[in-house]
């Protein structure tokens, strides 16, 4: 070895700074190892879908993954069930470290009560938009007595008449007494034929008739599953002569074949002296 090279090497110099970089780069390494750890790093957890459970059951699924919840606000859907989980942050699937918190929004364990709007003196098409902008809707049409036809006399909740200004639980469904005026006016069924439920409502309320029972060939999972449903048959059948406020009962499924033949209508059938005579007619 070059003596020159060699007087280097082992000068106490050159042995201090070669001992500083060794131990400087060992407390590098050391020190991201402990990072490393201390974070986690590289493991991490899939947050699990905790909609629809209450923040309880949601605390013990995340207990097993090693995360936490906290719930920080609460609103009210219509169609949820009281109290259950609508909205979490991170999202389901997300990745995120051990003993990360997942923020939590509830449904309001109670139901929201509005005040019912006086609709009285109004027109039943007029009521019954007022009556759906606040969140109620109308189960029935029931017919009174009354020269002026299609006005509005009263809203009634089973045989209780409500006053303007109750407040009543969002959602409620709601009788409206109606007047059928003075004369003995009937009405032709409609067509539903393809409607879901609530569209078949609305065209029967401005037909002046109601909706009676409703059939499913297989019964829904829930009421979102509802809209899946489309009406395939109904009784009375369409064209039918009715009075005011006379109820049809309609059938739904799911099945698209059911809809490929024609649709049963109304046939008046003929009187029975008509057809005397005109046997008569064919013997002279």
């Amino acid at each position: 070895m070059n003596t020159t090279l060699k007087k280097i090497l082992i000068n106490p110099y050159t042995i201090s700074i070669v001992a500083m970089i060794v131990i400087i780069i060992a407390l590098f390494v050391g020190t991201f190892s402990w990072l490393d750890s201390y974070t986690n790093h590289n493991i991490v957890i899939t947050v699990p879908d905790l909609t629809d459970l209450t923040p309880a059951e949601a605390e013990e699924v995340l207990k097993e993954k090693n995360l936490r919840c906290q719930v920080i606000d609460s609103v009210f859907m219509k169609g949820k069930k009281l109290g259950v989980i609508v909205e979490q942050t991170p999202a389901a699937n997300s990745s995120v470290k051990e003993g990360r918190a997942i923020y939590l929004i509830t449904n309001s364990n109670s139901i929201r009560k509005v005040a019912l709007p006086d609709v009285r003196e109004t027109s039943l098409r007029q009521a019954e938009a007022i009556i759906n902008s606040v969140g109620l809707k109308v189960d029935s049409i029931q017919y009174v007595p009354s020269e002026y036809k299609d006005l509005v006399r009263d809203v009634r909740s089973g045989n209780k008449t409500l006053a303007p200004g109750t407040r009543i639980p969002e959602g409620s469904a709601i009788v409206l007494l109606v007047g059928k005026g003075d004369n003995h006016e009937r009405v032709v069924v409609p067509s539903l034929r393809s409607l879901n439920a609530d569209q078949a409502i609305g065209k029967l309320h401005a037909a002046y008739l109601n909706i009676g029972e409703l059939y499913y060939d297989v019964p829904p999972k829930d009421d979102k599953d509802k809209d899946n449903y489309f009406i395939y048959k109904q009784k009375p059948v369409t064209g039918t002569p009715a009075n005011l406020g006379d109820i049809v009962n309609i059938y739904l499924s799911k099945d698209p074949t059911l809809l490929e033949g024609p649709e049963e209508a109304f046939s008046a059938a003929p009187q029975e002296n008509s057809t005397i005579e005109e046997k008569d007619e064919i013997f002279q």
